[in-house]
């Protein structure tokens, strides 16, 4: 009877071992499946973080926008831009090549200007 005693007791330490040993592997398998979900959780955050960042500078730049639509400058610029509207008396010069202005300075410029004018 004393043999039979330690056959059982050698084959629950058999199954719990092998029972610990399930557990650790499916232990170890849930905690890389949390890990990767982590990483692409994180990686989503920084992405949305970003979008959100130039969305708020995007929506900063609508409410610049809005406070200047509805001043007279920004009509008139709007005319001139959009439609090439010229106040009576105005002369405007267009550049053939503007790219040759830009070796000027401010001051060298407005020279140009003014020679132009007389």
């Amino acid at each position: 009877m004393a043999r039979v005693d330690r056959d059982r007791r050698f084959i629950s330490w058999k199954g719990m071992a092998l029972g610990a040993l399930l557990l650790i592997v499916l232990f170890c398998v849930a905690l890389h499946w949390v890990r990767s979900n982590i990483d692409s959780l994180q990686t989503r955050d920084t992405t949305l973080q970003q979008t959100v960042n130039v969305m708020e500078m995007d929506y900063a730049d609508l409410l610049l926008q809005l406070q200047r639509v509805g001043s007279e400058g920004y009509v008139e610029n709007a005319a001139r831009e959009t439609y090439g509207y010229i106040r009576k008396g105005e002369i405007v010069f267009r550049f053939e090549n503007p790219e040759l202005l830009k070796g000027y300075t401010q001051e060298e410029y407005q020279i140009i200007m003014d020679e132009m004018r007389d």
